[in-house]
């Protein structure tokens, strides 16, 4: 198997990072969609304060101060400056509806420990995926999932990423790996080779080498996988056939035809698998890419049908068609069931404010961030949603 550059993966499961391709309830998966509706209404919260400026930290009405000094202009003008100062290039890709990239925020980048390392070993450059050059730096370094955190040479060229939250000693800790120029993917590689009958190993080269986007190792891995488990009895055989019908077949090849009938063969020859329910929102989702959304929402409904009882099950279809943009009548539908099952959840709120939103409904898109904002006191996001939304109301 070949040697590639550091790919540093401190969670080897999907539903761990926000995906660029779909996201469920927050424990989530979550999805690559269309730009926000409301651009504009979306907060910028990354702050780079000099020194001197008040202690970095979350305020009591959401704002942050950011104790990383973040490099203001793009990634060639980030790498310029790096070389001449000799030092890596720390981009942080992220967006605003993504849970984990706000924890980044809030819990990592806020601490000053985290900031000093930055400032001194490298140019801090914050990437939102869907704006300006974001898309086109996904694409190029083949970004599977949000928040990732890749590390660049003054060159360009990629010498290790992060994948999803990781605490602030932990980051520090996996950066200075990254200096040192540990390469994790390569170690992976060598689990596999000194064990080759090891299902767990070979699924962890195998979703490391997808999210990498390295179609023919990971094409390798995979088979091997399916091999060693061939009834799905260890659960991985679902897991590598879903991993690549989502990231290769719908995302990278962007044949949503193709990736509709692959999932539902999914379920068909594993319809006791929790990939086999996941692929009910991949499903909607190639369905929304060819303008069917009647469709798409057919596929959600069947999915909240497996089990009417999983509250989990009616916030993936809020994120669905808050995401896509997708029948958000009908996610707000399967929301408001989903409250009725369960009042105190802060993120079913938080779903029913962006899709009445969507719906032009902002008097109520108000009240029920509101309401996410008392049941989780402690989430400075949620502080923020509360002035977005009051700006929205106000005009």
């Amino acid at each position: 198997m070949s040697r590639v550059p550091s790919l540093l993966l401190p969670a080897f499961v999907l539903t761990l990072a926000c995906s660029p391709a779909e996201h469920e309830h927050r424990g989530p998966e979550f999805q690559f969609g269309a730009a926000p509706a409301n651009p504009a209404a979306v907060q910028t919260i990354k702050l780079a304060p000099p020194h001197d400026a008040a202690e970095p930290g979350v305020r009591d009405d959401g704002s942050i101060v950011s104790a990383v000094d973040w490099f203001d202009g793009n990634l060639e003008r980030a790498l310029a400056k790096a070389e001449a100062e000799h030092k890596l290039v720390f981009v942080d890709v992220g967006a605003y509806w993504c849970p984990p990239c706000h924890e980044l925020d809030e819990q990592v980048f806020t601490k000053p420990a985290v900031g000093d390392w930055l400032r001194e070993r490298t140019i801090a450059l914050h990437i939102d995926a869907e704006k300006g050059e974001g898309p086109e730096i996904v694409d190029r370094h083949r970004v599977q999932a949000y928040p990732t955190i890749l590390v660049l040479e003054p060159s360009g060229v990629e010498k290790g990423r992060i994948v999803d939250f990781v605490p602030a000693e932990a980051l520090i800790e996996q950066l200075e790996a990254i200096a040192r120029g540990t390469n994790v993917l390569a170690e992976l590689e060598a689990a596999v080779a000194a064990s080759p009958t090891d299902l767990a190993a070979l699924y962890r080269l195998a979703h490391a080498y997808t999210l990498a986007a390295m179609r023919d190792e990971a094409d390798a891995a995979i088979m091997a996988v399916i091999v060693g488990d061939p009834t799905n009895e260890a659960g991985y055989a679902s897991k590598v056939l879903y991993d690549r019908m989502q990231f290769f077949t719908l995302k990278l090849d962007n044949d949503p035809e193709a990736a509709i009938l692959e999932f539902e063969a999914l379920q068909k020859k594993f319809p006791d698998s929790k990939e086999a329910t996941k692929a009910y929102r991949m499903i909607g989702r190639a369905h929304c890419k060819l303008g069917r959304p009647d469709q798409a929402v057919r596929a959600l409904e069947a999915m909240v049908a497996s089990d009417p009882n999983d509250v989990a099950l009616k916030a993936s279809f809020g994120w669905f068609a808050f995401r896509q943009n997708c029948r958000p009548d009908a996610g707000l539908a399967a929301v408001l069931a989903g409250i009725e099952q369960d009042p105190q959840s802060a993120e079913l709120r938080y779903l029913e404010a962006e899709l009445r939103r969507l719906l032009e409904q902002p008097e109520a898109g108000l009240a029920a961030i509101q309401k996410a904002s008392e049941l989780e006191p402690e989430s400075a996001y949620y502080k923020r949603q509360i002035r977005r939304f009051e700006a929205l109301v106000s005009g």
